[in-house]
């Protein structure tokens, strides 16, 4: 499993080499993550993110089921992704915490714990 995240990275890495203005003309520093790629490669691009912050978490809260709240939260976050590349991608890259990515790049859970009504949800 770690040899994929590491294929992936390196995937990654190849296919977004940093580039000092040496892009297409109109295509400044304010470019967004899907412009090196499609919308698909964003959100695979921050998997390994969200997985290690979530493995934090649950090392801490959860130490006896750490791979199997790493892999639930890691693919809820991938859901949540998929719905919005181009704008949740970036926005997971630049969370520092669990809470933070929660907060502010993913939809909101109502209080039975879905995401009713941001998903087209009836009350």
């Amino acid at each position: 499993m770690w040899k994929l995240g590491l294929c992936a990275m390196a995937l990654v890495a190849c296919a977004c080499p940093s580039q000092q203005g040496g892009g297409p003309v109109g295509a400044g520093s304010g470019s967004t993550v899907a412009a090196a790629g499609s919308s698909a490669a964003s959100c695979a691009a921050v998997r390994d993110k969200v997985a290690g912050l979530y493995r934090v978490e649950a090392q801490v809260r959860e130490p006896k089921r750490v791979e199997a709240a790493v892999a639930d939260n890691t693919a809820m976050v991938m859901r949540d992704c998929a719905r919005s590349p181009a704008t949740v991608a970036p926005c997971i890259d630049a969370a520092p915490t669990v809470a933070a990515l929660e907060k502010t790049c993913l939809v909101p859970l109502d209080p039975e714990g879905t995401e009713g009504d941001a998903l087209g949800g009836h009350k």
